[in-house]
């Protein structure tokens, strides 16, 4: 019997050069599905080599948006399944488990950002800034989040018991800030999934991701469209801890609120009593995550981030073993002999795609959240522009506005910590000209734009993958439900308004 692929043991497989040059064609087969991207990076080069930073600028972004929903065509296409004839095809197979490929398109793409950048005009790299600190701080807690996913159900047992329905789904989306929006998504999926019906499914997956896009936003440490501008929201705008929880957290948990009251509807009673056995060995769990979150707060430097590196390597190690004896107890009590068996198994297939996000997820945001530092600093030109472009004779609050629908349209599309980072430029603009009481109110907008704007496609925003697979919602179903919930956009334009009288 064959023994069954795990995430590491698949990655180490890669090196060896008779199967390399097997799966290559795996590569090549995801690079022809995104030739738009293709044009428009060839575009950049061309530009950015001739000094015209302002059209590289447009054609980057433009490059970034394309390649993070063409290089992800498995996920944005088909969400939670693969063809049927993939599972015999020699090297499109390993697919089937593969996941986050918008999140490893962006990171691609910023790698050769960053090679064209350093090879044209390599005095630019003294200007990136990169967000080490950030990426250490993601990985770690991130990480430790996806091991404390399984005892999660617990803790929402007994936050049920408390607070009813609504409750799960909002305290859930809140939690989403402690344990990272990815692992909130895992577990709040895993506890509905089963009480909601087949029609409902939808409603209810799409619901689950506008809370969870905007619960996570209260904290910077777990949401990536606030963590890759925290250096800029700190040091150039000033802002501490309790000012995000101020600004951002009055927007982003109303919003949260809403949309759970409008999910509690599709969420059926449990068809048993609930219990609460396990909660000692949950709470502790949980417990240590938020002490880990407290040391971000009060505390910054190498040694953190040592620790941080520390916690990721064991998590992913260990959760790789522990999914690694999973896979192979199931092929053992399945009797799934070969690798054709294997891949038709929705049970097997399940398994695998959560063994390689629980061991590679941390560590890939971590590198697209430096890619992204990359690809908004080299786009930053054009966005100046478009920051110019704006009337100073508007009203504050219609900038505000209109800053945070046009981030938002463009978190529909790309990924929503893009979309902050690179509109995140306009605000700054506006520091000088207008001073800092309407800069901070546009940076609002930016922050409210990317958290918003992340739930209307799939590969908007990470946590909308592991929800699609769980609820089987496919891509044209999960827009049409969203559409459903997108007026609540008027909540977080009730907050800019609100500001917009405070920050005067």
């Amino acid at each position: 019997m064959e023994t069954p692929t795990t995430p590491f043991s698949y990655l180490l497989d890669t090196f060896k050069p008779e199967v390399f040059k097997r799966r290559f064609p795996i590569v090549m087969f995801l690079l022809q599905r995104s030739w738009g991207a293709w044009f428009a990076f060839s575009a950049f080069v061309f530009f950015y080599a001739t000094h015209e930073y302002t059209f590289a600028g447009l054609f980057i972004i433009v490059t970034a948006v394309m390649a993070m929903n063409g290089l992800a065509k498995t996920d944005l296409v088909l969400a939670h399944r693969t063809p049927v004839w993939w599972k015999k095809h020699p090297t499109l197979k390993v697919l089937h488990f593969i996941n986050s490929e918008g999140e490893m398109a962006g990171i691609f793409v910023g790698v050769l950002t960053l090679i064209v950048v350093g090879l044209t005009h390599s005095s630019d790299l003294e200007h990136i800034h990169w967000p080490i600190g950030e990426a250490f701080t993601l990985y770690g807690i991130m990480s430790f989040a996806n091991w404390t996913v399984h005892h999660m159900v617990t803790v929402m047992t007994v936050v049920e018991k408390f607070t009813g329905k609504f409750g799960v789904v909002f305290f859930g989306s809140l939690l989403s800030a402690v344990t990272g929006e990815p692992a909130a998504a895992v577990f709040l999926s895993e506890y509905l999934v089963n009480r909601v019906t087949p029609e409902n499914r939808p409603k209810l997956a799409t619901a689950i991701a506008g809370s969870i896009g905007s619960g996570g936003g209260w904290l910077p440490f777990a949401a990536p469209p606030i963590l890759i501008i925290w250096s800029i929201l700190s040091n150039d705008f000033g802002w501490s801890i309790v000012n995000l929880m101020m600004f951002i957290g009055f927007g982003c948990i109303s919003h949260a609120l809403v949309v759970s009251l409008f999910a509690t509807k599709y969420i059926k009673d449990p068809d048993e009593e609930l219990t609460t056995s396990h909660l000692p060995t949950a709470m502790m769990t949980f417990g240590f995550l938020a002490l880990l979150v407290l040391a971000h707060i009060f505390i910054h430097g190498p040694y953190l981030w040592l620790i941080d590196a520390i916690i990721g390597l064991n998590v992913s190690f260990t959760l790789a073993s522990l999914y690694g004896d999973k896979l192979t107890h199931l092929v053992k009590s399945k009797k799934l002999k070969t690798d054709e068996e294997r891949r038709s198994n929705p049970e097997y297939e399940h398994l695998s795609e959560k063994a390689f996000s629980a061991t590679f997820q941390p560590m890939l945001l971590s590198f697209l959240l430096l890619a992204l530092e990359v690809i908004g600093h080299v786009a930053e030109p054009f966005i100046e522009i478009i920051a110019e472009s704006i009337p100073e004779s508007w009203p504050l609050l219609l900038t505000a506005v209109f800053l945070f629908y046009i981030t938002a349209v463009v978190s529909h599309f790309a990924d929503n910590a893009l979309a902050s980072r690179v509109f995140i430029v306009v605000a700054l603009s506006f520091m000088s000209t207008m001073g800092e009481a309407a800069a901070n109110l546009l940076a609002i907008a930016v922050v409210y734009g990317a958290l918003y704007g992340g739930f209307l496609m799939i590969p908007a925003n990470l946590p909308n993958f592991a929800i699609s697979r769980a609820f089987h919602v496919d891509s044209g179903k999960w827009m049409k439900n969203a559409f459903g919930i997108y007026w609540t956009g008027i909540v977080y334009a009730a907050a800019l308004f609100v500001w917009s009288v405070f920050l005067k």
